[in-house]
């Protein structure tokens, strides 16, 4: 078997300057081994950036092997084993090519990014565009929001749709550390949910944002903006405080009647229910598994 040529990038999108560091080797006949970076704060997922890489590849008939791994720290050597290290040399006009300004052009709504992306990736990105929709659970602590929303993504993974998933754990562990739970602060994270929820569906995704939301006047407001960035559906996850708390493991309701957590929905700050949720999913009568296939058949008639 002939030694493969390794390669490590983002390639968020994959474009022809990243295709014009392979050529030489390409050109040699050498088959390839493309390592994606599996970095947690891109738009696009690694999943779908592997379909872009494996598209073009397969238009061009390289022997080529994509494989997602682990963000990486650093690269490091130490005597030569048998293989070349490269630094490839490319001409000025392709290192121009930018993979940020690519998404500012898809951002900006102009379609010439098309012209610097290779045949195959520029076909899997423009399906992907095509497909953005947001996908609000709203529903009380504990009620199944995300459970769901990680069931679901399972499903459209198997259908091949790309889906990103956000919720008030996964924002307050990377971009909202510094927040803490007073009202103030939990408006101020929604707000973030909602631009990342436009960044991500005017890119395309279907996004799975999973946030209590408890108030009517709130959830009206995430609509309308939403709905003026592409498709918006909004799920009512419905449970009683009763169940929710049988679910808790954490230990937030009895904190919170304990009076160790302030404004805790459900406890001692109301959560009014939705009175134009498109579709409610009662997870007290229905288990999550049971909810998730249901909306996702509801889903089909919009992707």
């Amino acid at each position: 078997m002939s030694k493969r040529a390794i390669f490590v990038g983002r390639w968020s999108p994959f474009h022809k300057g990243h295709l014009a560091i392979m050529k030489k080797k390409i050109e040699e006949g050498k088959p390839l081994l493309i390592f994606i970076r599996d970095t947690h704060y891109d738009i696009y997922s690694p999943m779908l950036r592997k379909r872009m890489i494996e598209a073009t590849m397969a238009k061009m008939k390289v022997d080529a092997k994509v494989i997602i791994i682990d963000d990486i720290e650093s690269i490091n050597y130490g005597r030569g084993v048998g293989y070349e290290i490269n630094e490839i040399e490319v001409h000025e006009n392709i290192k121009r090519i930018s993979a940020t300004e690519i998404r500012a052009m898809i951002e900006r709504g102009e379609d010439t990014w098309r012209e610097i992306m290779p045949e195959g990736a520029d076909k899997v990105l423009e399906d992907y565009l095509s497909k953005g929709l947001v996908v609000w659970f709203t529903g009380l602590p504990k009620s199944g929001k995300s459970t769901i929303a990680k069931l679901l993504a399972s499903k459209l993974e198997d259908k091949g749709v790309n889906s990103e998933q956000l919720n008030g754990s996964k924002l307050r562990s990377t971009i909202s550390k510094e927040l803490s739970f007073s009202k103030k602060d939990r408006d101020t994270n929604l707000e973030r949910a909602v631009y990342l929820s436009k960044l991500l569906t005017k890119n395309g995704a279907v996004v799975l944002s999973s946030f209590i939301t408890p108030y009517q006047d709130e959830r009206d407001r995430i609509r309308k903006e939403l709905e003026e960035h592409g498709s918006f559906i909004q799920v009512h996850v419905k449970s009683s405080v009763e169940n929710c708390k049988l679910r808790d493991k954490d230990g937030l309701y009895e904190k919170a009647e304990k009076g160790e957590i302030e404004a805790f929905t459900g406890v001692s700050d109301p959560y009014e229910e939705p009175n134009n949720a498109d579709i409610v999913l009662d997870t007290d009568n229905k288990s999550m598994e049971e909810c998730a296939e249901e909306l996702n058949k509801f889903l089909e008639t919009v992707l």
